[in-house]
């Protein structure tokens, strides 16, 4: 796997997007002056975070494409444990310390026939970045816990844990919303439900049977 690092650049994931690639390859920027999380908002992106981008090409089926999103959070969550914090995920991609997010996760798949031909996981989280100070109150970083942080170090653990196996069982046992009332937010209309469980393919299974895709409907606890 190779490596590709930049003091500042305007998105990993952009970049990540607008290059062929031969092989799987991480691009970690220091900075981002472009970064992205879902549905197109900005991600605070300053020095002292880790911000990567993993392109792996020919990951899986088609069919379980939502095990890179497992995998991808439950590589963040271990390795935040490994610095002795005890994350939790929000369905489907925020990860969360003391009730605050600390890491943002962003996925573009292209698919041809059957298969998953390229995958994008763009990942940002706050290590050591000071956070802008209308975040405060619903974001954290790694260094209030625990001190400064070897960014360079934490990276490498990251990509280490991006190539493990994780089951859709792990990644439920750490999903904060399950067993919870949370309101679901979809275009205009909001509404009160309980979530359950969560299926194979990522959906969240809600207690009256309704079932929310994850590319569609955002949720709050």
């Amino acid at each position: 796997m190779k490596k590709i690092i930049f003091d500042e650049i305007s998105s990993t994931n952009e970049y990540c997007e607008t290059h062929d690639f031969t092989e799987d390859t991480a691009v970690i920027a220091k900075r981002q002056t472009g970064g992205k999380g879902t549905k197109g908002r900005s991600f605070s992106s300053l020095d002292g975070g880790v911000y990567l981008s993993l392109v792996r090409l020919n990951p899986c089926k088609t069919e379980n494409a939502f095990s890179i999103m497992v995998a991808s959070c439950m590589a963040v969550v271990k390795t935040l444990e490994s610095y002795g914090v005890f994350p939790k995920i929000k369905w489907a991609n925020d990860v969360y310390v003391n009730g605050k997010k600390i890491c943002g996760i962003l996925i573009k798949n292209s698919f041809e026939g059957e298969n998953v031909k390229k995958s994008i996981t763009g990942i940002g989280v706050n290590v050591n970045n000071d956070l802008p100070e209308e975040l405060k109150d619903i974001a954290v970083n790694l260094k209030s816990s625990v001190g400064e942080v070897d960014t360079a170090e934490f990276a490498d653990r990251l990509i280490e844990n991006l190539y493990k196996n994780y089951t859709i069982e792990e990644y439920k046992l750490y999903n904060m919303v399950l067993g919870k009332e949370i309101t679901v937010l979809s275009g205009e209309k909001s509404y009160k439900a309980v979530a359950k469980d969560i299926s194979d393919d990522g959906n969240l299974i809600l207690e009256n049977g309704e079932k929310l895709s994850y590319g569609e409907i955002s949720v709050r606890l």
